[in-house]
């Protein structure tokens, strides 16, 4: 979808995805606003879909991307937004993390760049999934959960 909305401009335009682009991935999306802020680059959230939710008990509407980020995955994400708003390109990372009961679970963004009016990355639009080897997502594992990277 991104690489068709992009097409021969840098970015694509926010305004060009359709609701039904994003339905399909509703639970699995969280809008972003890039704000500047002394700067460098913050993540306002405008819309978590219920994985999201549920990843942290809450509406996390109207904060910010740093205060909500689990610890054991935020200085690895944070990386990862900021690098698609200064490459202007899509990312994916996945970053294990360890439940209560040791368990890997890899918790996995696909971030993607548009812009509004101009050259810039201005919002991204991030799906996030989170699955376990037993075919499962553990919600609770970004609230409780420890990095297994060292």
């Amino acid at each position: 979808m991104w690489e068709r909305l992009k097409g021969a401009a840098e970015l694509p335009d926010v305004a060009a995805v359709q609701g039904y682009d994003l339905e399909r991935v509703r639970d699995k999306l969280m809008l972003l606003d890039v704000v500047w802020r002394d700067g460098e680059p913050s993540y306002l959230i405008r819309f978590q879909g219920a994985d999201f939710s549920k990843m942290h008990n809450r509406d996390c509407t109207g904060l910010f991307l740093d205060e909500v980020m689990a610890p054991a995955v935020r200085e690895r994400g944070l990386k990862a937004y900021r690098m698609v708003v200064d490459r202007r390109i899509p990312a994916f990372t996945s970053t294990p993390v360890r439940n209560s009961d040791g368990e890997t679970v890899h918790y996995e963004r696909l971030l993607l760049p548009f812009t509004t009016t101009g050259p810039g990355v201005e919002h991204i639009q991030c799906a996030i999934t989170l699955f376990a080897e037993e075919n499962h997502s553990p919600f609770d594992v970004m609230r409780e959960g420890r990095s297994r990277v060292t």
